[in-house]
């Protein structure tokens, strides 16, 4: 009698232990939803890239970070949700509504350009407990994706557009409108070097803007000061580009902020001295 006792309170412990730990697993992997926002980089490490930034669609009072790892077969783009790390209660802060203590977990990333062709690719979201399989079409002008209608994973973003490639742009930034001749000194020399004035199409670019021609956009303001954009088709090395424009912001009151589509930077300020950043 005693052993089939001691049976049955095993039995028992087996199972309600068994029953916990389901719990604790489920509570941990089961993800509600997913919402996306999703661009085009060129800054940064890792060059010219996707970047997909996921957010679970429900609040919670710990700060979790999803993450994922992704893998590229043929034309299928493997996204799984690898790990959802607990870091710790949330930080209170101050709303319109009152006091917010929860937060959305949230994670990161990034398909770098030379990993992708202009192609149909499937997109394939895999998590703890669902799997949506998407389209995303990668071509020169556009990026597009389209995420079938489900309850579980969407984004707000349908396509997104790349800065084209092998582009200097930027600003030449000046007080006084007797400067204006050292700009325009200064954009002879560089088309003199092989750069060519070019235009792209007018899409809403994360980092360029231009007008509805496709053309950079000049801007004046009070008192005497203006702001000179450029756009060129760029063959050359940027730190070409650099040197001579740090000859000009010596020698004249210019400041020059130079850009190129590959995510190389360079900031020649009066103000704030000079600092480059070149592409890996």
């Amino acid at each position: 009698m005693k052993r089939q006792i001691f049976s049955l309170i095993f039995l028992g412990l087996l199972i309600f232990g068994c029953e916990k730990d389901n719990m604790d697993i489920d509570s941990h992997a089961s993800v509600g939803g997913l919402s996306l926002y999703w661009d085009h980089e060129v800054f940064g490490e890792g060059g010219r890239r996707l970047r997909f930034e996921f957010y679970e669609t429900k609040e919670f009072e710990n700060s979790f970070e999803l993450v994922f790892d992704h893998s590229i077969k043929g034309k299928d783009i493997i996204i799984t949700l690898v790990d959802r790390i607990d870091k710790g209660k949330c930080q209170i802060f101050p709303t319109a509504n009152g006091i917010d203590s929860l937060c959305t977990p949230r994670g990161s990333l990034f398909i770098q350009d030379k990993f992708l062709e202009n192609d149909s690719y499937s997109l394939i979201l895999k998590t703890y407990n669902f799997e949506i399989k998407s389209r995303l079409i990668i071509d020169d002008g556009k990026y597009v994706l389209d995420i079938p209608s489900n309850g579980r994973f969407s984004s707000s973003i349908k396509e997104v557009f790349p800065i084209p490639e092998n582009l200097l742009y930027g600003s030449v930034v000046f007080q006084g409108v007797e400067n204006t001749q050292s700009a325009n000194e200064y954009f002879a020399e560089l088309k003199s070097i092989g750069l060519a004035e070019t235009i792209v199409p007018n899409y809403p670019y994360r980092h360029l803007d231009v007008d509805d021609t496709g053309r950079p956009i000049d801007s004046h303001w009070e008192p005497d000061n203006h702001s000179l954009g450029f756009l060129y088709k760029m063959n050359i090395a940027f730190k070409e580009v650099f040197e001579l424009s740090k000859e000009h912001f010596n020698k004249t009151n210019l400041n020059i902020y130079l850009y190129s589509s590959q995510g190389d930077q360079a900031r020649l300020s009066k103000n704030d001295g000079i600092i480059v950043e070149y592409a890996e």
